[in-house]
């Protein structure tokens, strides 16, 4: 009886404990998770429960599963499937509740109407708008293609749709810094567009061959604004180890790998040198030709030319990268990279420890550090087909203020700061990257046709004479940009 009653009290107290612990358990998931009703809970202390306290002041509207219709040739930016979630992705995972979130909140379906490539999508957008047709609310289009649509007047006037609130931290400063012009913006740029932040570039280094060739405390200099283009060449200029052949190539150990198109392109813009700026009337004007623009073009063209530390792709086969596959083999130290690569699964799978950086500044004089996102990323805009601008409206708003609240802190917070990034300084230069974003005017209605890709055409030939391209692309450049001033003030 004695060893009966030890062993009930033992089984009693084992299932106590358990109890006990499934019970904090529980708790503990219910405070990081969801509350009682269903509500989310943060952590008071992280970017997430600092923004779900910003209100988006939209007004509860039940529209009885009315269809919300965008075109896109990026589904995956905003088109998650049921079978698509809970499988390891944390992005996906974000994206779906966002979406279901905003679909119960206002009784709406989110729907895809067309998808395909960036030119297809443009030319189904011409064909229905022309046409008359209402056939979808949203075009989610390719940056510089959707710029060009504009000349052919198939969108309306952001600042005519209601509940759209540029304000609001959602919104991309820029769409009312440079994109808009006398009152009016068919273009528009929310958190929505997350492409413009995956899209945004960045260089990450090798942390262990940088410390193994003395580079020293690389974050402290870019905190301390010390970071410029002289310095980034001091650093790469003598890294170089030839595998044997005698021959500059592939196999060999580089400061630097660095590819073509808009990793080149985008110095003009961390120098701050923009294309357009805007006059006293505000309007832009073609103003890359400043003082200092052809030191800059002899810059880079030095660095890709002249350095024997850097390793220069301009003709690699399509669909793959010589400079990030030599990063990722360890043979160059430092690489440009949009940050979406940073929770890329090869960079999640890399053994040495890395870390990012923003594209250097000109020099010390130059306040900020600035970049650009890769023209690839998309934009919004509202076709003139759209009777209920109301609507559209209010449900752009309330995809782009929840993306604020809980996807962008998922890649910013838990995808980069804390499960992909690997140090806390990261963290802060992340920070100065997001923060340097710039949406040039000049670059987003470019249509190829202006000076937004000329410096890496220059480079890409082998030619570093700024003056005479500038006096050959001139003429046209300016009555391209003429042209779409033009269209905003018919819209």
């Amino acid at each position: 009886m004695k060893r009966f009653l030890s062993l009930l009290l033992a089984i009693v107290m084992t299932l106590s404990s358990t109890a006990l612990l499934f019970s904090c358990d529980k708790d503990d998931e219910k405070q990081e998770g969801e509350a009682d009703n269903g509500q989310k809970v943060y952590d008071e202390n992280s970017l997430f429960y600092e923004r779900s306290l910003v209100s988006d002041d939209l007004a509860a509207e039940d529209f009885g599963g009315r269809e919300f219709r965008i075109v896109t040739h990026q589904p995956k930016e905003f088109y998650i499937e049921e079978n698509e979630r809970n499988q390891g992705d944390l992005m996906k995972d974000a994206k779906f509740a966002r979406n279901e979130t905003v679909e119960k909140r206002f009784n709406v379906k989110l729907t895809l109407a067309y998808t395909g490539t960036y030119s297809e999508c443009s030319d189904y957008v011409s064909k229905t708008v022309l046409a008359g047709s209402d056939e979808f609310d949203l075009l989610m289009g390719m940056a510089i293609d959707t710029g060009s649509l504009v000349l052919k007047k198939l969108f309306l006037n952001w600042y005519d749709i209601e509940n759209v609130n540029f304000s609001k931290p959602w919104w991309a400063s820029s769409v009312t810094d440079e994109l808009t012009v006398d009152g009016v913006a068919p273009i528009a740029i929310s958190d929505f567009n997350f492409s413009a932040i995956s899209s945004t570039y960045c260089m990450a280094f090798n942390k262990n061959l940088a410390a193994s060739y003395e580079m020293g405390d690389l974050y402290k200099v870019v905190l301390d604004g010390k970071w410029t283009f002289d310095k980034l060449l001091e650093l790469v200029k003598g890294v170089y180890v030839d595998d044997g052949n005698d021959k500059r190539d592939f196999n060999d150990f580089y400061g630097m790998a660095h590819s073509n198109g808009s990793q080149v392109n985008t110095y003009l813009w961390s120098f701050d040198n923009p294309v357009c700026v805007k006059d006293e009337e505000g309007v832009p004007q073609i103003a890359i030709k400043t003082d200092k623009i052809n030191n800059i073009v002899n810059d880079i063209y030095d660095l890709i030319y002249n350095t024997g530390g850097v390793y220069y792709e301009n003709d690699a086969p399509s669909g793959t990268s010589y400079p990030y596959e030599l990063f990722l083999a360890k043979r160059a130290i430092f690489v440009p990279i949009g940050l979406g690569s940073c929770s890329s699964t090869d960079f999640r799978d890399f053994e040495d420890d890395y870390g990012i950086v923003p594209y250097p500044k000109y020099d010390e004089n130059q306040t900020e550090y600035k970049t650009m996102a890769d023209g690839f990323h998309t934009v919004l805009a509202v076709p003139k087909t759209v009777k209920d601008t109301a609507y559209v409206g209010k449900i752009v708003e309330a995809l782009s203020a929840e993306t604020w609240k809980t996807v962008t802190p998922t890649f910013y917070e838990v995808a980069l700061k804390t499960r992909y990034l690997r140090d806390n300084e990261s963290k802060e230069v992340l920070d100065l990257v997001i923060n340097g974003r710039t949406f040039d005017f000049g670059y987003i209605y470019d249509g190829f046709q202006g000076f937004s890709f000329t410096l890496q055409r220059m480079i890409a030939a082998g030619n570093n004479n700024f003056e005479s391209q500038y006096t050959k692309i001139f003429p046209s450049a300016r009555y391209r940009y003429k042209s779409i001033v033009k269209t905003f003030s018919k819209l």
